[in-house]
């Protein structure tokens, strides 16, 4: 993802190990830690990447939305996360699907580094998946003009 922060801004977002999450289609769902090549004394050594910047601010909104809120609370952080986790089980209906886009919503609008949510979208297609909805997210981060495009999955049944 192209980073057209200044250095401020890209401070203000933050830097981090970098997470792979293996699909490259703007979904994020399971996460293993990226890896990076780098050369030292001219001889090539696998490192844990890093993240900074626009990268660093989606993986952070990626973890806040993957986590069920009051799961940290035991670390001093009770509204960290989201709601939407409460509606697994529950049957896939209108009233429901709105829940889910509203608790990602709330959660959204808590994380600092977000400055606009300028899009999002509940699509659900009954004939794919009848359990299945994802929330299509289109962001401002930060003081950026980028627009950053995120799909977040959610399945009814708990499952995918």
């Amino acid at each position: 993802m192209a980073d057209r922060l200044t250095a401020r801004e890209r401070e203000a977002m933050g830097r981090d190990l970098a997470l792979d999450y293996g699909t490259g289609d703007g979904r994020q769902g399971n996460a293993d830690l990226a890896r990076a090549v780098v050369r030292r004394a001219g001889r090539p050594l696998h490192d844990l990447a890093l993240a900074s910047g626009v990268d660093n601010a989606v993986q952070a909104i990626v973890s806040r939305v993957n986590t069920r809120r009051g799961e940290l609370e035991p670390l001093g952080h009770a509204s960290y996360g989201s709601r939407h986790h409460e509606l697994i089980g529950e049957p896939n209906t209108e009233h429901n699907r709105r829940l889910v886009k509203l608790y990602l919503l709330q959660t959204l609008a808590e994380e600092p580094r977000i400055r606009e949510i300028r899009k999002a979208a509940i699509r659900y297609d009954r004939a794919l998946d009848p359990s299945r909805v994802d929330i299509d997210l289109e962001l401002l981060i930060g003081e950026s003009e980028e627009v950053v495009n995120l799909v977040v999955p959610f399945n009814f049944e708990g499952a995918g």
